[in-house]
């Protein structure tokens, strides 16, 4: 007699949603077309005035899989994506974004890649608002980062939440999210302090641009996820480097002191060991001319920039004392 087959994977997408009537019936109907694993959806509306919260009772009703619920009061992505993933009883989870379409292998394929590492992800295909190819791919403008160096997603970050599929223990682990991280970018750091990102070079999902998308990513300008105040910028690192520090785990130090010098260069003006230690850090730090020390000077000139830029707007200016 053989062996019977092992039971597919539990694996629960958070979906979150927030006037997104335009485009959810499509993204709602290729979550429950995913194959090959025990597929639960929950998604969680963050005070949508239009059709958002008919169309999910209406696709409640029709499939079990699919429960949902809304926020007694609009909490924002980070705090959104947090309180969907705390509902998630799977032991896999599946951030996913509302008017996205999902190739209906993505799941299963990510969680057979996923091996023993902590968070996976996949590349993705820029579609307009019609669904329409845009003949580009994220990892054509991206560097897809990936293992165990914690360091490198401090200051850079490629897993997009709509990609990736985590474990329920890493999500569990490092709450609460930082107040002004990204919810992707921070369990992408997180993972990689703990067992590993993995990248699988295939795009799996269709990533819509269009005028309200929250991602600035594929749509060729600056938009809300990549803030014109330079304090905003700064803030972003700062919460991401003292939420990793309070965790202990690996380069946690390291973390914290990025954090004290920052906080030295910002409330005083004095960045000479924030650029120090950053210099010290060129091997860890984010790779764009795959030489360490010109992309040191590139950081070092990234942070000295908001720096200025951040001392305008609070009324210090940084120097090097």
């Amino acid at each position: 007699m053989s062996a019977a087959p092992p039971p597919p994977p539990q694996v629960s997408v958070a979906l979150c949603t927030y006037n997104g009537a335009r485009y959810l019936r499509e993204q709602l109907d290729s979550l429950l077309a995913q194959r090959d694993v025990a597929l639960e959806v929950v998604a969680l509306d963050d005070g949508s005035s239009d059709h958002t919260c008919a169309i999910l009772a209406q696709y409640a009703q029709a499939d079990p899989r699919l429960r949902w619920q809304a926020n007694p009061r609009n909490l924002g992505p980070t705090a959104s994506f947090e309180a969907a993933m705390a509902l998630c009883r799977g032991d896999l989870i599946a951030p996913a974004d509302q008017d996205d379409i999902w190739e209906a292998d993505k799941l299963a394929r990510l969680v057979a890649a996923l091996g023993d590492a902590d968070l996976i992800y996949c590349d993705s295909a820029y579609v307009d608002a019609d669904g329409r190819s845009l003949g580009r791919r994220v990892s054509q403008g991206t560097r897809m980062l990936e293992g165990t160096a914690p360091l490198q997603f401090l200051f850079a970050n490629s897993v997009s939440g709509h990609a990736s599929v985590l474990r329920r223990d890493l999500f569990a682990a490092v709450r609460p999210f930082p107040e002004l991280a990204y919810h992707d970018w921070w369990l992408a750091l997180c993972a990689a302090g703990r067992n590993g990102v993995r990248y699988l070079d295939a795009p799996l999902v269709r990533f819509r641009r269009h005028a309200t998308a929250f991602s600035p990513m594929g749509k060729g300008g600056r938009a809300r996820r990549d803030p014109a105040s330079a304090n905003a910028w700064l803030d972003h690192r700062h919460s991401l480097m003292r939420g990793y520090a309070r965790l202990g785990w690996r380069d946690a130090d390291t973390a914290a002191a990025l954090a004290t010098a920052m906080d030295a260069a910002r409330e005083h003006g004095r960045n000479t060991a924030l650029m120090r230690l950053l210099w010290r850090l060129r091997r860890a730090l984010p790779r764009w001319k795959g030489v360490p020390a010109l992309d040191a000077l590139k950081m070092q000139w990234r942070v000295a920039k908001n720096l200025r830029r951040a001392g305008r707007e609070t009324g210090f200016s940084p120097s090097g004392r």
